[in-house]
This record gives C-alpha cells, structure tokens and sequence, in this order.
C-alpha cells in the first residue's frame, strides 16, 4: 500500500514518534511518502519526501512565477485531479480565488496518487480536506491535544468540512476522540486509539526505583507554554520549602513562558532550588530522568503525555494533573498518583505523601509502571496496530 503522511515539518531525528511509525510502516511493507513544507530537498532512509511548493518570492512577481509554473505543471500532469479538487472546493462553498490558493497549496500532494492519504495533526488537514478525494484516496487523520484542546477555542467549527471527508481517525487517547465526537465527529466513523510508544532500549529502568534522595529530586520536561502549568509546579514547591522539606527541581525544555515561570520561581522563594536546562536531547533527557526521585507534570490539560510515559518507563515516581489525557497514562496509585489540576496545595499535599511512603511501597510503584509500559507501550505493539489501522482503511477501499 502507499501511504501518503502530511506533516508541517519533516521529522527530526530526534522525534522518535514520527520516525518509529514512518518505519514501522515500511517495515510492514507499505511505501510511505511524507508531504511536509517547503525547504531543501532532504534524503532520508526508508522513505520519500515531497515538499511544498514556495509560498514566498521575490516580491509579487516571484509568487506569480512560482504559481505559473505550478499550474502548468498540475495541468500538464494531472489534469484530471486539479479539476477535481477545484470542483470540490467549489462544492464546499469556496470562492473561485479560495479554491485556486487551495490548489496551489495542494499541489504537491494531488500531483502524487497514494491508498491514503493521512494526516499526522487535524490541523494540517485544514484547507487540504479536498485533496484525498480529488486522488481517489483513502482519508485519515490523528487527533492530538493541540488539535483537539486549544486550536478549535480559537476557531469555533474549523474541523466542520474535515469531518465529512474523513475515512478513519487514529487518537492518541480515548479522551480526545470523544472530544471530537462532541465537537460534531461522526461516530460512525471508524475509529482506533492508538497511544503514543517508549522505546524502552533509549528509557532503560533505573537503579533503586521507588528510592528517594535526600533532598529529594524533582523532575519535569516539556514545553514551557501557559497549557503545561509550571506556576502551580513552582507553587506546591513553595509550599515544600515552607514546609522544610528539601528538594531540587529540574525543568528541560524551552518556550514563551521562560520569563513568567522564572519570575514565579523567584516569587516562590525557590530560586536555589531549580535550574533550568533548556531542551535536552532523548539521550540526557533519559540520564536526568535515572537520576531523578519523583516525575513532576501539572499540566492544565494533555492529549496523552509522551514524558510521562518515558519516566514511568526509567523508573521514576509520577505525580501528575487529573487532566483527561493523564488520566489514560497513568493509573491512580497503582502506577503513579494524580493531584487536582490548577491545586498547587493538592500537588504539595501529594508529593509530601508520596515522599513520605515506605520505599517497599513506592518501588512496587515504580515497578508496577515499568511492567505496564512492557505490556502495553512499546514500538513493537504500535507497529502491529498502525499497520492494523492502514490495512482495514485499504480493505474498505
């Protein structure tokens, strides 16, 4: 089968999600092309890459030539799926002018026939909703937090023509797809959960789990931003210190709230208490988790949570947000403990319990979480499913 992906960007190395499934696919005998942005022509191992056409040049006489030549090229090679996309734009209730943009935005996808045609972010289906049916291909989606949490607030029935269009949706949790289906989502639509996977080789389980430093070490990582919810993080710590209990708290990662979270850190008193390491590669990431007691994430609300399944996979105790997403990712003391979102003195509370937990108790936590990860978060397991989810897309065909 030939497998058609969209992403906004090609993936790095380093993003283990897109890579491990774009392999696990070809592994699986499916051919996979990646249509991504524009920018330079990049080879990669077990699979094609199709970039964009520009959307920029040198002034408006730049942008007109990129446009001609696209067009000449899109009628002169595939004429017929041209027609048909601008024929369903028209159809969708977009103007002439929309639908030409639209074309050109599409170009590099409907001049390449494929099975399928998924796309890895509902977002990136926005203003491509046409161009499976214009090739005759299949259409599938996944739903992630940001698509399905944050970007509608902001654009009320944006996802109103994705959903009429759509073939078969993959979510990362059971939580977002329900989501979806209140956000008008047929539910007829054939669907599959699929989580997100550890590479348990790269998060290997650390020595002594369930054991705890004096002071005891705190960890978080993700993307410094207002969902994330570092100030009820850097609140509960405050409380800790006014406690007297001794901890350190290690944030990786990096974005726009860097300021405002140093600034709460400050007014909490616990400036010698955290260091900030930007973003770290998988390879430290994982070294800092094996060196680290308790896994910290308040997030206000997660699709799933990538993070917290590797600390569950090194070892490491998770005190997380009963976001809905969290909620599928860790099971409430049984694998890890959830604190009341946007409660920092719920989060205190919490971690003050959980230090305070004999060691036999917390390792067969800790351990509980690791066996869980084996049986039910690995590459192998999300190889099989995704190559389950294509398949029965291709036999509906």
């Amino acid at each position: 089968m030939k497998i058609g992906l969209v992403l906004p960007e090609l993936p790095q190395y380093s993003e283990t999600f897109f890579n491990m499934k774009i392999k696990g696919l070809a592994e699986n005998g499916h051919e996979v092309i990646v249509f991504t942005s524009e920018g330079k022509e990049t080879e990669r191992s077990g699979f094609r890459v199709v970039r964009a056409l520009p959307t920029s040049g040198k002034g408006k006489a730049g942008i007109a030539v990129n446009m001609a030549t696209a067009y000449a090229k899109l009628l002169s090679g595939s004429f017929p799926e041209a027609r048909r996309f601008l024929e369903l734009e028209r159809n969708s209730g977009r103007s002439k002018r929309e639908a030409m943009k639209n074309l050109y935005l599409n170009a590099h996808i409907i001049s390449h026939r494929t099975d399928v045609l998924h796309f890895g972010f509902a977002t990136t289906a926005l203003k491509r909703e046409n161009a499976a049916a214009a090739t005759g291909a299949k259409m599938s989606v996944s739903f992630r937090g940001f698509d399905i949490n944050v970007y509608p607030l902001k654009h009320p029935g944006c996802y109103s023509l994705l959903w009429k269009r759509l073939d078969k949706v993959h979510s990362i949790s059971g939580y977002l797809y329900t989501k979806a289906i209140g956000m008008g989502l047929s539910a007829g639509i054939p669907h599959m959960k699929i989580t997100p996977a550890v590479d348990l080789r790269s998060f290997p389980l650390k020595d002594a789990p369930g054991s705890i430093h004096n002071p005891v070490r705190i960890f978080t990582v993700g993307r410094l931003n207002w969902i994330k919810d570092y100030e009820t993080a850097v609140s509960a710590l405050g409380i800790l210190k006014r406690k007297g209990v001794r901890f350190t708290y290690d944030i990786a990662g990096e974005g726009p709230e860097m300021e405002r979270i140093r600034f709460a850190v400050h007014q909490a008193g616990i400036e010698d208490d955290v260091t900030f390491h930007g973003k770290l590669s998988h390879e430290k990431t994982s070294d800092m988790m094996r060196r680290s007691d308790i896994y910290l994430q308040t997030s206000m609300q997660e699709g799933f949570c990538v993070s917290a399944l590797e600390a569950q996979a090194t070892g490491l105790l998770c005190v997380v947000s009963d976001a809905d997403g969290l909620k599928e990712n860790v099971v409430d003391g049984v694998t890890g403990f959830f604190a009341e979102r946007r409660s920092p003195r719920s989060f205190a509370e919490r971690l003050i319990s959980v230090i305070g937990m004999e060691e036999a108790v917390r390792r067969e936590i800790a351990m509980n979480a690791r066996m869980r990860l084996e049986k039910d978060f690995t590459y192998e397991r999300q190889k099989e499913l995704f190559n389950d989810f294509f398949s029965g897309l291709n036999k509906a065909a």
